[in-house]
């Protein structure tokens, strides 16, 4: 296996929707704007400080100046997982181990926790359900963010395509059409990337139907549009279907270009992924208007290894793999205005010429952003190092 230092350019947008004042976490808050279209925000903030009489005035306050960091935390795009945990804790003494707020706080958490932390995620994601199951039933709208949670977070395709047919039942008991298609898209994305065989037709099923609701009800650059083109994308590039995929992005950008006047990390992820697609289906020029387009957004930084929007990785040498070698090899290289790779120069290596003369060769075949100066494109020098090492 072959291990190479490079950061991977693409950056996910987080589609969380954070409430300020309310202790209620994303998905029941959009099921509550949608669905509940008469809750007032004050009337909701008034019953969750009416709970507060279990804990004594210190530990309530403490609570208040937590939740407030908490959320200042999440505004700010700052870790709030110490945050998130204490506010769970200390809401566990102020409205019980049964209360819906402390259900509610344990998602917060377990929302604030890396994707890696998988089992701890579960566990407060169940430890809500169980709260909100007992208190308002199996098929209560109050469950819907803990059903999604535990599928997104167990291990087991079979359990979360198991929770997220609950979270369907549910979309469809409240008489929502885009409640549906939300709950649909959702699942879809879930199982997409746990399921196999079955259950990936499955989420293939539900993309569609929820895609196609979205293109006959929402306007073109609504946000549900947009995360179907991805996931609509990224289903037609696992079956080769390379022209789906590409017309999909190029509506991203379209409407980015045409409709909304401000860049975006979704555009860039757009533009990216179809220098990548452009370059697989062997369309080098249409992969161009698009490295230019990042470069546009993204400045050059001359104090860091730039990233490539598209590298193919080198082939590991028979030689060296048979008498299990590794190697590195430290390459400079010029980045041209249209950002290929040209004036390839190996600065340092070990292991021996096999290892340099693969890496010169895939390196030949990446794409970068170029850098721009005074408006545009010009050539610009960086630097790479690949590490061959046989997995052992």
């Amino acid at each position: 296996m072959i291990h190479l230092k490079i950061t991977r350019y693409l950056v996910p947008h987080d589609d969380n929707d954070y409430h300020q004042q309310v202790l209620i976490p994303s998905y029941l808050g959009k099921i509550i704007r949608n669905i509940m279209k008469k809750s007032s925000l004050a009337l909701c903030v008034a019953l969750l400080f009416s709970q507060q009489g279990i804990a004594n005035e210190t530990t309530t306050q403490e609570f208040n100046d937590t939740y407030r960091a908490y959320v200042a935390a999440v505004e700010n795009k700052q870790d709030s997982s110490e945050l998130a945990k204490k506010a769970f804790e200390l809401g566990k003494e102020i409205y019980g181990e049964s209360a819906d707020n402390t259900a509610n706080l344990a998602i917060n958490y377990a929302n604030s926790l890396a994707k890696s932390e998988q089992e701890q995620r579960f566990e407060l994601y169940r430890t809500a359900y169980e709260i909100l199951e007992k208190n308002h039933g199996k098929q209560s709208v109050q469950v819907y963010d803990s059903l999604i949670g535990m599928a997104e977070s167990t291990p087991s395709a079979k359990r979360a395509d198991t929770y997220l047919d609950d979270v369907i039942a549910i979309a469809e008991k409240q008489n929502s059409d885009k409640l549906v298609a939300d709950a649909k898209m959702t699942a879809a994305r879930i199982l997409a990337y746990k399921g196999t065989g079955e259950r990936y037709y499955t989420a293939k099923e539900y993309l569609e139907e929820a895609d196609k609701y979205y293109q006959e009800n929402l306007p073109n650059n609504a946000v549900d549009r947009i995360s179907a083109d991805f996931l609509v994308a990224a289903f037609a590039e696992n079956q080769r279907k390379y022209s789906t995929a590409i017309e999909r992005l190029n509506h991203v950008v379209s409407v980015f270009d045409q409709e909304l006047d401000f860049d975006h990390q979704t555009e860039l992820n757009a533009h990216s992924k179809l220098v990548h697609l452009y370059e697989k289906t062997g369309k080098s020029d249409e992969a161009t208007k698009h490295c230019l387009a990042i470069a546009k957004m993204v400045p050059w930084k001359e104090s860091q290894e730039q990233e490539p929007l598209y590298r193919v990785p080198p082939k590991y040498p028979m030689s060296k793999a048979q008498r299990m070698e590794d190697g590195i090899v430290v390459m400079e290289f010029e980045v041209t205005p249209s950002g290929f790779v040209d004036n390839i120069t190996v600065v340092d290596s070990e292991g021996g010429t096999a290892f340099e003369r693969e890496a010169v060769k895939a390196m030949k075949k990446w794409r970068y952003a170029p850098k721009f100066e005074n408006g545009q494109a010009i050539a610009a020098t960086s630097r790479v190092q690949l590490d061959f090492k046989i997995k052992r």
